[in-house]
């Protein structure tokens, strides 16, 4: 009998005896576990209605409201599972989560620490906790407990990427390119990994490298605008205008309405020497300028002055 029948059947069961709460329980569980999330909130709802002061209920709502992508009602769940049995290392370590993925990293942090003191060996608390340093851009306290998380799982590329990335932001290239080769290790499709090189040895001046590592970037990932950015940088500064112009339009084909990459052309164009196509990319960098990583009245200034030389 495959996992459907299983799930009409008990479903079935709990409508004949709704009174049955072991059952009901039961179907919530397999609900969860094959991914019926609207379904086990209905069940969890009723269950609650009964049980209001179980805990695992209230820590399995907040795992089907995060799966419906509701932060807010899974950590109020999260909160009131802590709050019935504070001492469960589960309950404490999805609270964190959640805070984590909602921003709130120094609550995630006090979690995640709570977690360790009641089971020092919890590789994901670990991460999670060099995870939200870094989120907050304290990368030195971030980098003991990323090196542990790696040391207790050390196949977790995930990991590896963000350990070489804080190393990258304490300027410890070294350490950063060696871990950022160890996650193409374990994961060769990691176009990050190869963008994150890349930017290294463009900085260092590397360029032929980084020329590698960004073609390996958009060849994984064609709508990584940074890449084709750095990559047209490298072109340009090469004089090789022509194909720096190729890699962005190539680029806005993927992203017709970034404002970033149509400035981009435009300055291009200027050095070119062709001022009709720098005003009109100026014009369309304008025309999407809610996507602009810089003052729009910055641009329009730039417009101006390009009319009065045209």
């Amino acid at each position: 009998m495959d996992k459907l029948s299983d799930i009409e059947k008990l479903a079935k069961q709990v409508k004949d005896d709704p009174s049955n709460f072991q059952l009901r329980r039961q179907l919530a569980t397999v609900f969860m576990e094959n991914g019926y999330n609207k379904e086990a909130l209905k069940e969890l709802y009723i269950l609650l209605q009964t049980f209001p002061e179980d805990p695992r209920l209230h820590y399995n709502l907040g795992i089907v409201l995060e799966n419906l992508k509701k932060p807010e009602k899974a950590i109020y769940s999260y909160q009131n599972a802590l709050r019935l049995q504070p001492d469960e290392p589960d309950f404490m370590y999805n609270l964190g989560y959640a805070y984590a993925q909602n921003g709130d990293y120094t609550r995630a942090i006090e979690l995640f620490h709570s977690v360790i003191e009641k089971e020092p060996e919890d590789a994901n608390s670990y991460f999670n906790l060099g995870y939200s340093y870094s989120h907050k851009g304290e990368y030195e306290l971030a980098v003991p407990f990323l090196e542990k998380a790696l040391e207790l799982n050390p196949n977790d590329y995930i990991d590896c990427f963000y350990l070489a990335f804080a190393y990258d932001k304490l300027d410890m290239r070294e350490q950063a390119i060696e871990f950022y080769e160890k996650v193409l290790e374990m994961s060769p499709d990691y176009s990050w990994a190869y963008y994150n090189l890349a930017s290294i040895y463009f900085e260092q001046g590397y360029t032929e490298k980084a020329t590698e590592f960004l073609k390996k970037t958009l060849e994984l990932n064609p709508k990584d605008n940074e890449a084709s950015v750095v990559f047209a940088k490298i072109m340009a500064k090469q004089n090789n205008l022509e194909s720096a112009v190729k890699i962005i339009l190539e680029a806005i084909k993927q992203n017709p309405y970034d404002a970033d990459m149509h400035y981009t052309l435009a300055r291009i164009y200027k050095e070119e020497g062709n001022n009709e196509g720098y005003l009109e990319e100026l014009k369309e960098a304008m025309n999407n300028s809610d996507s602009l990583s810089f003052e729009p009245r910055l641009l329009e200034n730039e417009i101006r002055l390009a009319v009065q030389d045209t």
